[in-house]
């Protein structure tokens, strides 16, 4: 489920440019259910081609932005979750508690969802 309003706003942002809308896009295609993102930094830059150092520069401008949230780490993969604002990939109904949740995120604390998705 994506969000039109969302796109609309990424596109007018100015700091959204060639590299961010990569790995944005990227992000989008291995998005597992309800928003968590398990994919180093470092797939990410051999996924695209680019180096790991631009990788890194374009997540911290996604989390600077909060489209894309930091998660708990699983091992030694530091985990992200898309903002549930910005695109959907779970049940409809889980959608209002991930948007309520997405703050305790923001803030470095688990939800019952991180929590759950952790044990997996």
């Amino acid at each position: 489920m994506f969000f039109q309003d969302s796109f609309a706003e990424i596109a007018k942002d100015r700091d959204m440019t060639g590299e961010s809308l990569r790995v944005l896009m990227h992000l989008f295609s291995v998005l597992d259910f309800e928003n968590y993102i398990h994919h180093s930094q470092k797939d990410i830059a051999e996924a695209l081609g680019m180096q790991r150092q631009h990788t890194s520069r374009a997540m911290r401008l996604l989390t600077s932005k909060k489209i894309i949230l930091e998660s708990p780490r699983i091992g030694n993969v530091k985990c992200y979750r898309l903002n549930p604002n910005y695109v959907w990939k779970g049940k409809v109904r889980n959608l209002a508690d991930a948007r309520r949740d997405k703050i305790t995120v923001i803030e470095g604390g688990k939800s019952e969802h991180q929590d759950h998705h952790s044990k997996r």
